[in-house]
């Protein structure tokens, strides 16, 4: 026999609790999609998320940054891929040093650090007086001995009247024919010493050799220079790079290639040139001790080999370049037409498939909507 089981005053209650809550929650499920116990609350935290990303406005707005992103992918990979870059790079040049060719006092100098000056410029002055009388003893020796080649030619001359008159011997002609000789050779001399004279008389100005900057300068007046001695230097203003790419970097560069260098020394200033040379051989191999890899154990390193980029232009002189200043040299070292080809065609796919995308996902959130 069943039996029969009557809920107690208390169930009642909760039973009936249960089912006005279901009743008021009904008519919500049906007009917004879910279940909700209080018409004037607020919607919860995670739906005000949700509907962020169900907004058309920022879809559009989050696929034109993604198409942005890609446009400036595209750029970089394709700059990548046609040119070649190093920060191992510095300004490079010839420079000529200034020595004294004489010894003497310095008088003058007309020079100061850093100065522009051009070929012929006059430097440095020494003290001429001592060469001034040097020359004009030489000038003076070279007069006597002119006037004693004059006796000596008269007498060989008399002397080869007398022995053809049979009135002197044979070594007496030889005697005057070969004093004759001698002034002769004398003459040669002192013509030589004078013209040495008014060498160092001239050395007593020296001179700039090149146009260029005057730098190091160790000359100052009163100071007592020896022959050879360096008083300055000077940097001619043509000046190239030396670019140390690494031998990776080689494949595709060629002399002629086009570059373009910037200065790190001024910002924003960017200068022409193009590829002169590519050394035969790494940096390393002409060190002063040149890396031994057929002894120990051996690590292979990517070598670096030194390039020289010709400028094609030059700063004006108020942007001085000189040895040793850093610079980025990026050379071109593909026309990129069949680069471009691809990083077009790349870059064409991934936008139609964010367009399509953000298409697919308004679609979505449309029909999601009441």
């Amino acid at each position: 026999m069943m039996k029969t089981e009557f809920p107690t005053n208390g169930e009642r209650e909760v039973v009936q609790a249960r089912e006005d809550r279901r009743a008021t929650a009904a008519p919500n499920y049906e007009q917004n999609g879910a279940w909700r116990f209080d018409d004037a609350g607020p919607r919860p935290t995670r739906d005000k998320k949700q509907s962020l990303f169900r907004r058309p406005g920022v879809i559009i707005a989050t696929a034109l940054f993604a198409i942005a992103g890609i446009a400036s992918g595209s750029f970089a990979m394709f700059h990548s891929l046609t040119h070649e870059s190093t920060d191992d790079a510095f300004i490079d040049v010839h420079f000529v040093s200034v020595a004294a060719k004489i010894a003497g006092r310095v008088a003058v100098v007309n020079v100061d650090d850093n100065q522009l000056v051009r070929k012929g410029d006059v430097l440095v002055e020494i003290d001429p007086s001592d060469f001034q009388i040097a020359l004009a003893q030489t000038k003076a020796n070279l007069a006597k001995d002119k006037a004693a080649q004059v006796q000596a030619n008269a007498n060989e001359k008399r002397a080869q009247e007398l022995f053809i008159k049979k009135v002197i011997s044979t070594q007496e002609r030889d005697t005057n024919v070969a004093a004759s000789a001698s002034s002769e050779a004398t003459i040669e001399a002192d013509e030589a010493a004078v013209e040495q004279a008014q060498l160092n008389l001239g050395y007593t100005k020296i001179k700039a050799p090149i146009d260029g900057y005057v730098t190091k300068e160790a000359a100052a007046t009163g100071d007592y220079v020896q022959v050879g001695q360096a008083l300055m230097s000077l940097v001619p203003p043509r000046v190239w790079v030396i670019a140390n790419f690494k031998e990776t970097q080689l494949r595709s560069m060629r002399p002629g290639q086009p570059a373009t260098i910037s200065i790190d020394a001024y910002e924003g200033l960017e200068l022409q040139g193009h590829i002169d040379s590519i050394q035969a051989g790494s940096g390393a191999a002409f060190s002063l001790l040149p890396p031994e890899n057929a002894t120990g154990n051996y690590v292979k390193v990517v070598q670096r080999v030194p390039v020289k980029i010709v400028l094609d232009e030059q700063p004006d002189v108020q942007r001085v370049l000189g040895p040793g200043m850093s610079v980025v040299p990026t050379v071109t070292v593909s026309d990129g037409a069949g680069v471009l080809l691809t990083v077009v065609s790349i870059g064409i796919a991934l936008v139609i498939g964010v367009v399509l995308g953000a298409a697919l996902w308004i679609g979505r959130v449309r029909r999601r909507q009441p």
